[in-house]
């Protein structure tokens, strides 16, 4: 094949990619977040995930190897007020522009309207993007203070995919019943974070919180469920909200789901240690009697 040939083969590669970029990128997209900071090209978020992994898994680990961990005490105070904060912004956010319990069954499309509450949907959306993004923080705190053992595969997979989920849904969806998400995980998180606030200073809580973890991590579980029926609602054919979210969405649903449940039966499930059994990855075995 001769120079021409070459270029020619080059020049329609070029092409289709230009073509496939922009029909995914822009034509898909919702166009009322072309002014959104962090939105427009995928690859800001695999920008900050390329980051997000070398100072977690590189940079962090290689630079405090000979040092002690951290005292982020103070820090981890402002952010978990940040967190609870913020989760309440985004439920006030919904509520006040007509959201409501029904979003969880109700066939809610998204509104691409220049409307006020489309908008403000959006806008939530938006929020909600930025929040997952500071979320990512927490690894980072946890490498800074040596914590190893919480930068579990859990830890790292609900994060970096929730990520990205909320930037796909940030994107392209910006509202309908899948907003439902938003607001119950808020919920949760707003509990979630205070028990993690009052964990940074547990001198001046006048109750243990030792046994508060289990019931923490049942919340979060039972919050997960409910998004996968508020899935299961959007997934009726009569029901129109984008099947590609939903097909990006249901799998990593299910498979947190799994993870959840297998780590609050290791660490907190009374009724393995009644029957004498252990809970491990490849389900309940019966423990040996010495």
């Amino acid at each position: 094949m001769d120079s021409n040939g070459t270029e020619t083969v080059g020049e329609s590669l070029q092409q289709q990619f230009d073509h496939w970029y922009t029909f995914l990128v822009e034509d898909l997209s919702d166009k009322r977040t072309a002014h959104l900071p962090f939105l427009h090209s995928p690859l800001w978020p695999l920008a900050v995930l390329a980051v997000y992994f070398l100072l977690v898994f590189y940079w962090i680990p290689n630079y405090m190897r000979d040092r002690k961990p951290y005292d982020l005490r103070k820090l981890m105070l402002a952010y978990n007020v940040f967190q609870v904060v913020v989760c309440y912004c985004l439920i006030r956010q919904l509520v006040r522009h007509g959201w409501t319990f029904r979003y969880l069954y109700t066939c809610e499309l998204a509104d691409y309207s220049t409307s006020r509450d489309a908008i403000g949907f959006l806008h939530a959306a938006y929020l909600n993007y930025c929040v997952k993004t500071a979320e990512l923080v927490e690894t980072v705190l946890f490498a800074l203070r040596k914590k190893r053992s919480q930068i579990s595969f859990l830890h790292v997979y609900h994060h970096v995919f929730t990520y990205l989920l909320a930037w796909i849904f940030a994107k392209y969806v910006g509202g309908s019943m899948l907003t439902y998400t938003i607001i119950v995980n808020s919920l949760v998180h707003m509990c979630m974070y205070s028990y993690y606030l009052l964990a940074v200073i547990p001198n001046y809580v006048p109750f243990s919180l030792h046994k508060l973890k289990r019931y923490i991590t049942a919340l979060q579980i039972i919050q997960l469920v409910s998004i996968l029926v508020n899935i299961m609602f959007a997934m009726r054919s009569s029901c129109a909200i984008p099947r590609t979210h939903i097909l990006l969405y249901a799998p990593y649903m299910v498979v947190l789901i799994s993870m959840f449940i297998n780590f609050y039966m290791k660490t907190y499930s009374g009724i393995t240690k009644a029957l004498n059994v252990c809970y491990t990855d490849g389900g309940v075995v019966v423990k040996k009697v010495k």
